[in-house]
């Protein structure tokens, strides 16, 4: 068994400080006191720390290049309503990182990424314990996240994040489908979870509690069609058949609705249903879907300005960006 080389996250630990934190230390910039500077300096030769070469060339003269990672779409890339949502994240990621001066490289989620001649990340729906993030932090370039990060090294006061405010989204579905005579709402959600659908969740049991309504969490194994196809009749089985859905992905909304239109229901005579992504398969639906507008434009244009203030070793205020999301009220719930 081979000795492990001591990386930036060990003298982090030792130090009770975060893995950027180090890396400025060591290179001798950001703002700290001189205390922890000097025992980050110790602490690395205690530990025998050698930098990366990879990683002391991109802090002795920058690339110019960040990396964003979209895991969505490489964990279930049949979710085509993934794809046109990343695109335009995408686009917006492009569009500003040009306007900054910097190029894109676009990577899926892997350990290896932190290889990668970049600058920093901005890594999309993070999954737990994402690979992708663990391996900047290992050489201690800044990671910006859309979506909140996942897992056993969470440090929220630290984290660089951009999010959607899911919480105000879900109680306003939640509202709507109340407000068009729903009594029992059900929420449709997909495997695996991320920070999107850990808020929806949470947001639902709270409204459910609030409202003194029961609640009751449908969940596919994936949001795969076929999955979606299995977890939709769970959705309307037995005597306690819902008169409300809010639908995670769309994938499972569309399921839903072919679903109950071959058990002879009616939406939204019988059965209204919601689902969150203004996508093109929310508007090609008949009925055509009630859903929210996340603003994946504005989305990827903080993520990006937030990443290259943090490469520059600006003061990157705030650390946590809410975009507000749109209802957008279609057939399916009238």
């Amino acid at each position: 068994m081979t000795n492990r080389r001591p990386s930036i996250n060990d003298i982090a630990r030792e130090a009770a400080v975060s893995a950027a934190t180090v890396s400025l230390g060591l290179r001798d910039k950001g703002r700290m006191s001189d205390e922890t500077r000097t025992r980050i300096k110790e602490l690395a030769d205690q530990m025998g720390y050698v930098p990366n070469s990879n990683a002391r060339s991109l802090v002795g003269g920058k690339t110019q290049l960040i990396s964003v990672s979209m895991p969505g779409i490489s964990h279930h890339p049949e979710v085509m309503v993934a794809v046109e949502y990343y695109f335009r994240l995408l686009g917006a990621v492009a569009s500003k990182a040009l306007e900054l001066n910097h190029g894109l490289l676009i990577t899926s989620s892997s350990k290896e990424a932190g290889r990668v001649a970049v600058d920093g990340a901005v890594v999309v729906d993070p999954s737990l314990d994402d690979p992708t993030i663990a391996a900047f932090d290992r050489i201690g370039l800044p990671v910006v996240t859309i979506g909140r990060r996942l897992g056993d090294n969470v440090k929220p006061e630290k984290d660089l994040v951009v999010d959607n405010d899911f919480t105000t989204a879900t109680g306003d579905v939640l509202d709507h489908l109340r407000e068009r005579g729903a009594r029992t709402i059900t929420l449709f959600a997909a495997e695996p979870i991320d920070s999107f659908q850990r808020d929806t969740i949470d947001s639902y049991l709270e409204w459910c509690e609030r409202h003194d309504v029961e609640s009751r969490v449908v969940m596919s194994n994936s949001p795969s069609p076929a999955d979606a196809e299995r977890a939709a009749r769970n959705v309307v089985a037995g005597s306690n058949r819902p008169d409300g859905v809010y639908a995670t992905v769309d994938t499972l909304a569309e399921a839903l609705l072919i679903h109950v239109e071959g058990e002879g229901l009616a939406v939204p005579g019988d059965i209204r249903i919601a689902t969150c992504s203004d996508s093109q398969t929310a508007k090609s639906t008949s009925p055509k879907l009630t859903t929210i507008d996340e603003r994946p434009v504005e989305l990827g244009e903080a993520a990006v300005t937030m990443l290259i203030a943090a490469i520059n070793d600006e003061d990157v205020a705030p650390t946590h960006v809410q975009v507000g999301t749109e209802l957008l009220i279609r057939e399916s719930t009238a």
